[in-house]
């Protein structure tokens, strides 16, 4: 759940929902949520051989040497303005196909005495200029990139190009550029003919849809062209519930965009929204909640439009009666006490999108139904609209000086205030398990997509506008994702562990978890029993011309839900477990 807060001096695209606990500044919950002991009801152990697999890499690149002549200086301490090849993704991403037009988005290093804004980017492609920018965009955690958006149109350039991406070509940086050599790269991409892609990509195109209070937007051969019906009664409900809690309805119709894939946990919102719905929905996120969440950052633009960002995820999560499901907001902020994983609330309002995601946001809803509470509604919604990035020269300072006026209370008398309002509640064993659980989720999801879906990890995914991708872009910009077996065999885990975690199954869900955490940590390498089992059976399915959707894995028996490269229908189909071999048995 983000939000793209456009109008900030400081432009942080979008409000995310994310962190991974491998991650800087994101801490990882207790290792597991219940002992992991085995399981005969997910985890057969047949001594299946793995398929090999390789970790992918974002792009295929290399950086040819420098000229023999060239003498290169060592870089200053800190190092210099530089780049290299993981600093530049293409969108569509993972494949270009012809016919697309291709984003680049370019994170260079960046030296504490350069300002960003001052940093030229210039991309070629097979020595041809193609597009130039500078380092204007910002990510969640501030950090600065550009970007040259649909700037390469492929038609008619099947085959392999070479790409290069040039920092500050004409030398005008040099106190934090003392060595040019380093400033620039060089990548090969292949473009694919287009008749390499799935018939419903192929002949995607935009579909429109209206209800009484907004425009849907769906591209066609998606799950969500195929649900359309039923996601417009879906959106009809979510802005009404929004629009009663906050006492506020919608000045315009609300422009609601359904992908195909996940970008962060599962939605943004700026002027319009952006919502993930697609079968292998491994975000795990209530649909209703999701859509609530996001309308609440359009609706609230129109009394609050300069809200700061710790206030405004709070009272998206506290109108939407939960994070991910519905939750006692307060029981679990009680059980996040109990586990000693509380961030301080000044360091919180003051960089809120890096500290762990399902932390941040639970810390913020409580805070603010703790306000609602104090005084109602009514002066809460004077408050959350006068706090603003005029009022002082920090997030926290703004907060604390409308609480004094609003609430005749410091924030650190505020923030002592409610917690000691939280321990009073005690804590509650379940509560805090699930809350292990839902750590250990989220931290893996953002784990597994900063290896191998690295354009959908929040706090580098370009989130475009998406007014701007239905004019000059690509459908697949925002539907396109890497879709190998080991991508596949992932989600599809992650799936059944979100399942089992809104199902109350925590001892389940976390020995999921654990599999995937051990195949992400032997480089994709499936040698762990389950996770070996979950990737056969979705081996097997893709050698019969299917892309398996959902696995329910029970023993030696499987129910797994395809589709295929005609169709969006989803076939279910049941496979055993025989002499270590699955098969298909309908």
């Amino acid at each position: 759940m983000l939000e793209r807060a456009y109008f900030l001096i400081i432009v942080l695209p979008l409000l995310a929902l994310s962190g991974c606990g491998a991650l800087k500044n994101e801490p990882i919950g207790p290792k597991t949520a219940v002992p992991p002991s085995p399981s005969t009801d997910i985890s057969p152990t047949s001594a299946v051989t793995a398929l090999p697999e390789t970790a992918p890499t974002t792009q295929p690149s290399a950086t040819p040497p420098p000229p023999a002549t060239a003498v290169i200086t060592p870089s200053p301490i800190p190092p210099d303005l530089s780049i290299d090849q993981n600093d530049v993704s293409l969108y569509p991403a993972p494949q270009i196909y012809a016919g697309d037009k291709v984003t680049f988005q370019i994170w260079p290093y960046v030296p504490p005495n350069v300002d960003a804004t001052d940093v030229s980017i210039t991309v070629f492609v097979d020595g041809r200029e193609l597009g130039d920018g500078a380092l204007n965009e910002h990510n969640l955690s501030g950090d600065a990139f550009g970007l040259v958006k649909w700037g390469w149109d492929t038609s008619g350039q099947v085959g392999e190009h070479q790409i290069q991406v040039a920092l500050d070509v004409d030398d005008i940086i040099q106190i934090g550029d003392e060595n040019p050599d380093n400033n620039w790269i060089s990548l090969p991409v292949t473009v694919y003919g287009r008749d390499l892609l799935p018939e419903t990509e192929a002949n995607a195109t935009w579909v429109t849809a209206e209800t009484d209070c907004c425009h849907v937007y769906v591209v066609s051969g998606t799950a969500a062209y195929r649900d359309l019906p039923q996601l417009l009664v879906e959106v009809e409900t979510a802005v009404q519930e929004a629009a009663s809690r906050l006492d506020e309805p919608p000045q315009q119709p609300i422009n609601i965009y359904f992908i195909d894939r996940i970008i962060g946990q599962g939605g943004y919102a700026g002027s319009d929204l952006v919502i993930s719905y697609l079968d292998r929905d491994y975000g795990g996120i209530n649909l209703n909640q999701l859509l609530v969440h996001e309308t609440v950052h359009i609706i609230d633009r129109q009394f609050a439009p300069q809200r700061i960002s710790l206030l405004a995820e709070g009272l998206a999560v506290w109108v939407s009666g939960g994070h991910y499901k519905p939750e006692d907001i307060d029981q679990r902020a009680a059980a996040l006490l109990s586990l000693d994983l509380y961030v301080p609330l000044a360091e919180l309002a003051n960089d809120f999108y890096p500290v762990q995601h399902e932390i941040g946001y639970l810390q913020a809803a409580s805070f603010v139904n703790y306000l609602v509470d104090l005084h109602g509604w009514s002066r809460f919604r004077q408050f959350y609209s006068d706090v603003t990035l005029e009022d002082a020269p920090t997030p926290a300072e703004a907060l604390d000086l409308n609480l004094q006026i609003y609430y005749n209370k410091t924030l650190t008398d505020m923030e002592a205030d409610w917690l000691a309002y939280l321990d009073g509640l005690g804590w509650d064993e379940t509560a805090v398990t699930d809350l292990q659980t839902t750590l250990l989720q989220y931290n893996t999801m953002r784990r597994y997509q900063s290896l191998y879906d690295p354009t959908a990890y929040f706090l580098h995914a370009w989130l475009p506008y998406p007014k701007e991708v239905r004019s000059h872009g690509n459908p697949a910009d925002l539907s396109r994702h890497p879709e190998s077996e080991i991508n596949i065999t992932l989600e599809v885990m992650l799936q059944a562990a979100s399942e089992a975690l809104q199902a109350g199954n925590y001892h389940r869900a976390a020995i999921i978890l654990e599999s995937v955490g051990r195949v992400l940590d032997n480089n994709g390498l499936f040698q762990d029993p389950l996770a070996l089992n979950y990737h056969n059976i979705v081996h097997l399915a893709a050698a019969s011309g299917y892309e398996v959707q959902k696995v329910i894995l029970s023993g030696d028996h499987a129910v797994i839900w395809v589709t295929d490269d005609h169709s969006n229908v989803l076939t279910a189909l049941n496979a055993s477990l025989k002499e270590q071999t699955w098969t298909l048995v309908n």
